[in-house]
């Protein structure tokens, strides 16, 4: 015996499984998903041109965030970085995403980056303001474009 009511049934299941499927479109950008929409008019900030050089002069540096000592679980060396830290939970603060694409102020990278309060440990990089213990302190600049990054939705290209 058949209900009437099956074929709606098995149509919304459908219609969830396909809604659950539907992602960003691909393309190498990021995993925000279509929820994100940049809040910055203009040219995108790009991960790999802007980003990456930032880590790679006062972060991803030895005994910080590369291997084989990667404080915090974070490996920030170009190829790795991105995945590293988009998306993905802190493990000072598992509540919060490392970059959480257009909200830079739950993003736990730019607390760290500009000390606010609540962060585990010390601000980044370690040593700054001041001495830095390793490579370079960052600057406002600097500082500014990994907010309008985030703020952008963290693209990567």
């Amino acid at each position: 015996m058949r209900t009437r009511g099956a074929p709606r049934i098995a149509l919304l299941v459908i219609a969830r499984v396909l809604i659950g499927c539907a992602g960003s479109g691909g393309g190498g950008g990021t995993p925000a998903g279509p929820t994100c929409k940049s809040q910055v008019p203009g040219n995108p900030i790009k991960f790999d041109a802007n980003i990456q050089p930032i880590y790679d002069r006062s972060c991803a540096l030895p005994s910080c965030h590369t291997p084989p000592v990667l404080n915090g679980g974070l490996d920030l060396t170009a190829g790795k970085a991105y995945n590293q830290t988009v998306g993905t939970n802190s493990t000072e603060k598992p509540g919060l995403k490392r970059v959480k694409p257009g909200d830079p102020n739950n993003s736990y990278l730019f607390q760290k980056i500009t000390g606010a309060p609540g962060i585990s440990g010390v601000l980044m990089p370690n040593g700054c303001p001041g001495a830095p213990l390793a490579g370079q302190c960052l600057t406002p600049d600097e500082i500014e474009a990994i907010r309008t990054w985030i703020l952008e939705c963290a693209p990567r290209k």
